[in-house]
Order: C-alpha cells, then sequence, then structure tokens
C-alpha cells in the first residue's frame, strides 16, 4: 500500500467516548485498521500492515518467554475499531486511560501511521522551539 498519512487535526470525543478519523485519513487508510498503544498515544495503522506485523510476531519462538509477553501485551491492547453509520469508534477505557485521553484529542498524520494524542499530552511533548533541532534529530537517518 503506498500512503503517506498528513496532518494535524484536534477533535474531541462525544458523550460516549467515540470519535472519528478525520475524512483526509479515513479515505488513505483503506477498508480496516488497528489501534494499538503507541508511544505517550494510540498508533492507528491499516490493517495490511498490522498482520506485516503479526506476522513477526509469529516468527519468536515460544521459548522467549520475555518476547513472547511483549507480544502478548502488544496484542492484548490492540483493537479493530467498529464505526457505526456516522464513521465513529468508541475508543475504549483501557485505550484512554494508557494515552492519558479525557476528552480533547489531536490525531496527527504521521507517515506510516496515524497517531491519537491526549490535547495535554501532545502539547507536552510536542513544543517546537526550533525545526533545525528536529532536523538534527533526523540526520542520524540521512534527512
Amino acid at each position: 500500500m503506498n500512503y503517506c498519512f498528513l496532518g494535524k487535526f484536534n477533535l474531541a470525543l462525544d458523550d460516549k467516548c467515540r470519535m472519528r478519523l478525520p475524512a483526509k485519513l479515513r479515505a488513505a487508510i483503506g477498508t480496516g485498521y488497528v489501534v494499538m498503544y503507541g508511544a505517550d498515544c494510540l498508533s492507528v495503522m491499516p490493517k495490511e500492515d498490522f498482520e506485516a506485523l503479526n506476522e513477526k510476531f509469529r516468527s519468536i519462538p515460544y521459548s522467549d518467554i520475555e518476547a513472547r509477553r511483549a507480544v502478548s501485551d502488544i496484542l492484548g491492547t490492540a483493537f479493530e475499531p467498529e464505526e457505526d453509520a456516522q464513521g465513529r469508534f468508541v475508543i475504549p477505557k483501557h485505550s484512554r486511560d494508557y494515552a492519558s485521553i479525557i476528552k480533547n484529542v489531536v490525531v496527527i498524520g504521521a507517515g506510516n501511521i496515524i497517531e491519537i494524542w491526549s490535547e495535554e499530552r501532545y502539547e507536552a511533548v510536542h513544543t517546537v522551539s526550533s525545526y533545525a533541532d528536529k532536523l538534527k534529530a533526523l540526520a542520524q537517518y540521512g534527512i
């Protein structure tokens, strides 16, 4: 799949803890997607990418207990959202708690994934003092 998720969107959960992906991101993600814990946020990836990740998980031997526990922690928190007729889905309580999401969220197109952040955590982590500093952090990857 050839895509690049872009943009920043400020949204709010409704009273039933539902949200919808912004139309541009929803159109790009295709027919199915998975939501899982990310780095201080929730990560959303196309179902095809998640299946490729799961294939890598399958190669981990059962004798590697620590790695298998990491896999069970990751897969145990992942879910495939069931959208209603308006394209909304519920963010489960465990996911909201993990990402510190109460009401307001920031949805970020982050290249190959989509991130869902609590507004407060996003603002605390993503301060932009200098884009030059951001580019320096990427230099080791030839960017």
